[in-house]
């Protein structure tokens, strides 16, 4: 447990780890999102959706020591990386292509990071607030968790390591952001709640998560 708490704030995350981590998860995530073989799993899950991202998220802003330190480092965080990802996959995916998603989907993501990060900060409050924040990022990832589960359960294995992840990383950033029993459960029982209603509305409107 201190191990994690420690993870969550005791970490030196300045500017020049935060733009070292970038570079290496970019071409980590360019470079596996390449292999064929891999293709449709959990393995290639992190170049499709946010789970792991908005666990790196959290990380860089539980380190930090103000909202705009947090928004500004999850900014150039996201800047370096996606961009990174991109570049390496250029040879097969090709510039059109890289430019579409780039352009269409993650570089609005990466700005909204400037503002998400500096309120993501506020979930180190061990207060109500901090955990709601808290809960409200971790449906992001319980909601792909769910997502994932119900691929996993037509195509059995795939998928298995993600779905176990995303309740790894709800759990985790729990125990690391909140300190006191009383916000952990509040936290966690609003990431349940708000999970809920936005999967059963999701699965009432004939929709998919």
């Amino acid at each position: 447990m201190k191990k994690i708490s420690a993870a969550f704030g005791g970490l030196p995350m300045t500017w020049p780890i935060v733009c070292g981590f970038a570079v290496i998860i970019g071409i980590y995530v360019g470079v596996i999102n390449q292999i064929p073989i891999l293709h449709d799993t959990s393995f290639q899950d992190i170049a499709v959706t946010l789970e792991w991202w908005v666990l790196f998220a959290v990380l860089i802003v539980s380190n930090c020591k103000s909202a705009w330190e947090a928004g500004l480092k999850c900014l150039v965080f996201f800047l370096i990386s996606q961009p990174i990802i991109f570049l390496v996959e250029l040879p097969t995916i090709g510039l059109d292509k890289a430019l579409y998603y780039y352009t269409g989907i993650w570089l609005p993501i990466s700005l909204l990071t400037l503002p998400g990060g500096a309120i993501a900060f506020l979930a180190k409050r061990q207060n109500v607030l901090g955990a709601a924040i808290l809960g409200v990022g971790n449906t992001i990832v319980a909601l792909m968790g769910v997502s994932y589960f119900m691929q996993m359960l037509g195509s059995f294995p795939r998928h298995l390591l993600t779905v176990v992840s995303c309740a790894a990383i709800v759990a985790v950033t729990i125990l690391g952001m909140q300190k006191k029993r009383r916000t952990r459960l509040l936290s966690a029982a609003i990431t349940v709640l708000l999970t809920a209603v936005i999967a059963a509305w999701t699965v009432m409107n004939g929709r998919t998560l």
